[in-house]
């Protein structure tokens, strides 16, 4: 059983928007924007977050590799006020079919985060699917690392499995080399006006790895980026 600080608890069961990431067969980490609705049982140890069965690219790698981690890094949206940086790793369990008792305990929930859902003939069809073509994915937490800041910095504080000491194995290299495959200079324009710029790899025991960063250049081999406050960048951090 993984036991969390009362601040950690006030952060996960308030956030509204947070960082979903899961693992890749290529070695790397894929994070995306969820609203958990603050699922969270701390007696239990698990966390949850709400998917569609439309996304079965996403449901599909986390049954290959069951390893997966929330961070909650904003509290610009929903209700907690700590300023902690919180990341929550663990294992994933995956119904393969929506449970109509388990959607319906959900609506209260979503309700009280995004507010009360329209009615009627109409979006009842058009949130039909959103409603009833859904599962509760659960996650049984074995790491609960927390930083006193936004930003992930300070001392942190890890609940659970230890932080490994080792670095993560690198990755094979691409076939088609390590190369930019996008216009570095078009991302960074766009990156750099993101109020929120989050990194997530795959750590040395296989669960991603989520932590804040800030975009501080581009150039020919990719883009520098580095930890600390996202603005306003300072050349002096940079690093490639």
């Amino acid at each position: 059983m993984v036991l969390w600080s009362d601040e950690a608890q006030e952060v996960m069961a308030g956030d509204l928007v947070t960082a979903f990431a899961y693992g890749t067969p290529a070695g790397g980490a894929v994070a995306i924007p969820v609203s958990p609705t603050g699922l969270v049982d701390r007696d239990a140890g698990i966390i949850g977050v709400t998917t569609s069965l439309a996304f079965n690219g996403k449901l599909r790698h986390i049954l290959r590799d069951p390893h997966v981690a929330m961070a909650y890094h904003t509290r610009e949206h929903g209700f907690a006020t700590a300023d902690d940086f919180v990341l929550a790793q663990g294992v994933a369990t995956v119904p393969l079919t929506p449970s109509p008792e388990v959607l319906d305990a959900l609506k209260p929930r979503i309700e009280r985060y995004l507010g009360a859902m329209p009615t009627g003939r109409f979006w009842d069809w058009v949130l039909g699917d959103y409603l009833d073509n859904r599962v509760v994915i659960d996650i049984a937490v074995r790491r609960m690392t927390s930083w006193p800041d936004k930003h992930a910095v300070g001392e942190r504080s890890v609940s659970g499995t230890a932080w490994p000491e080792q670095q993560p194995a690198p990755q094979e290299t691409p076939a088609k080399g390590t190369g930019p495959r996008v216009d570095t200079r078009k991302l960074h324009g766009q990156m750099s006006k993101l109020p929120h710029q989050l990194l997530s790899y795959r750590g040395a025991d296989g669960h991603p790895v989520v932590v804040p960063v800030r975009v501080a250049g581009h150039s020919e081999q990719g883009r520098q980026g580095a930890a600390g406050p996202v603005s306003p960048p300072t050349p002096s951090a940079r690093r490639p």
